[in-house]
């Protein structure tokens, strides 16, 4: 795997691309994108230790915390084609009071390829109350030592 585009990335999940996601075009349907996105975002918050509720009702937030989506966005830089193996990146560049930022991309498992680039924004909520609330020190220390560097407040 040609990682090069992504080497700065500390989480990488890795997608084969179906038929059934090609669209009238002839290519992936740019809604995907948004869920490569989302695994690798959540691979990530999952290795830091900020999730949030279950499918299922369960909490599985500590202390009541855990992430929301404020924002996404995506440029795409080439259209994905049947048949390619894709992964998806995800690190954090910034940590704000109560949000932290990420950056995306999806490249060619092979050939390093850059399909798209993107962001996203997750605010840390008290899921009880529905508040926004400060990010957690420890979300904070984990995420500095996944990135091996201060992301920024």
């Amino acid at each position: 795997m040609s990682d090069a585009p992504l080497k700065d990335f500390p989480v990488v999940v890795p997608f084969p691309v179906h038929w059934s996601e090609m669209d009238a075009y002839g290519h992936v349907n740019n809604a995907r994108t948004f869920t490569w996105f989302e695994s690798a975002r959540i691979a990530y918050m999952a290795r830091v230790g900020l999730v949030g509720p279950s499918a299922a009702g369960k909490d599985t937030t500590v202390d009541g915390i855990g992430p929301i989506l404020a924002n996404t966005h995506a440029d795409y830089v080439r259209p994905v084609v049947f048949p390619v193996n894709l992964v998806a990146g995800a690190r954090v560049t910034r940590v704000g009071n109560s949000s932290i930022t990420f950056e995306h991309a999806v490249t060619g498992a092979e050939d390093g390829v850059v399909y798209t680039r993107g962001g996203s924004i997750v605010v840390t909520l008290r899921y009880a109350t529905n508040e926004k609330v400060p990010v957690p020190p420890h979300i904070r220390a984990a995420i500095e030592a996944l990135e091996g560097r201060l992301s920024g407040g």
